[in-house]
């Protein structure tokens, strides 16, 4: 029986709506974004009916965790036997929708809940080209490669998956593959730009304001505490109430910064607005990163503001000084992973880029 393109297409909105509806429902709980079900509460809580003669049986295991415990044990392992059913499924869907694509065609997938296009192309076509509405991004590349035709698969989920390494609560995930003419799948060692979106419905927290006018000090420090298992880039977002003030940021990993122990600098020149990003390969490793920030005189931001400016070390000053005026703050962190075989986040190869802000996270391979 040859099914059609177009009820292929029809079929297969459906069943990525339906696996992308369990993959959010499953993760929802462990993301804490929705509770528990009841029926699943009941089932974690249940004695299989072979406890006391299965030593083998999982319940030996978990029959010492509490009741919160006993749940996400549960709900991690439906996660992830939902994540393997699920990518077994879309895989099938693939080949059957591969059929019907010839060269420049493309099927799309479009829904409130989910993105997925697939598309077959030649490798050069990859050159320069957008994915998955915009969120990867090829620059040039030269192959001598020959095959023929390419599929390219590109999805966009509403929610990450959770894993306890990462904290993938307020993110989105893209995934992109590249299969041959017979469905197996390629790697290409191209460097891809991938923007990861974040939840529209995320909170981003306020400004907390500084009030540093009513003391003397060379800086006012901040520290934050960065241990994490998994990489993260940290952001520092900086709004003084008098926007002709401009600022030395100084930083250091682990320790206070000290006169000329310093692990970086930079100088924020007079504006309304300032950030500062330090990327996850400089924050690795580490457990806290202290900065400090002070006001520039009107001297100095002459001298590092000015458009001929070829200053190269930082103005260093022993003399304890007045900031003007007060400032809001605001820190946060962001990562990227990729899910690996055993469906746990690793940030292996990936770091995070400069165009990170508080819609999307900018990853680079």
């Amino acid at each position: 029986m040859k099914i059609s393109q177009e009820d292929a297409e029809i079929c297969s909105t459906q069943l990525f709506q339906c696996a992308s509806n369990l993959l959010s429902a499953v993760n929802g709980p462990l993301q804490q974004r929705t509770t528990i079900l009841d029926l699943d509460s009941k089932r974690a809580k249940e004695f299989p009916s072979d406890y006391e003669t299965d030593l083998e049986s999982e319940w030996t295991k978990i029959n010492l965790l509490n009741e919160n415990e006993k749940n996400l044990y549960q709900q991690k392992k439906l996660a992830n036997q939902i994540q393997n059913q699920v990518k077994e499924m879309i895989s099938h869907l693939n080949l059957i929708l591969n059929i019907h694509l010839n060269i420049g065609q493309q099927s799309i997938v479009n829904t409130s809940e989910v993105f997925m296009s697939l598309q077959s192309e030649t490798i050069e076509y990859l050159s320069n080209q957008q994915f998955a509405q915009g969120s990867i991004r090829f620059s040039s590349i030269e192959t001598n490669q020959t095959e023929k035709s390419i599929r390219i698969q590109s999805k966009v989920d509403p929610l990450a998956s959770f894993a306890n390494s990462a904290n993938t609560n307020v993110s989105r995930s893209i995934s992109f593959s590249l299969f041959d003419s017979d469905g197996k799948e390629i790697s290409l060692d191209y460097p891809i730009e991938i923007f990861i979106p974040r939840d529209p419905n995320r909170i981003v927290p306020p400004m907390i304001l500084q009030n540093v006018t009513s003391r003397q000090q060379l800086f006012n420090f901040h520290y934050v505490n960065i241990t994490t298992i998994l990489s993260i880039s940290i952001h520092i977002e900086i709004e003084p109430l008098n926007s002709s003030v401009g600022y030395l940021l100084i930083y250091k990993f682990d320790q206070i910064p000290r006169l000329n122990e310093i692990d970086g600098w930079s100088i924020l020149c007079p504006k309304d607005f300032h950030s500062f990003f330090i990327d996850n390969e400089q924050t690795r490793n580490h457990k806290s990163l202290v900065f400090g920030l002070r006001e520039l005189n009107s001297s100095e931001i002459v001298s590092y503001c000015s458009n001929n400016n070829s200053q190269m070390n930082p103005p260093i000053t022993n003399e304890k000084l007045n900031f003007s005026s007060n400032y809001g703050l605001r820190v946060y962190s962001s990562g990227c992973y990729f899910l690996n075989e055993n469906n746990q986040w690793n940030d292996r190869g990936l770091r995070v880029g400069n165009k990170t802000n508080h819609d999307q996270t900018h990853c680079l391979n």
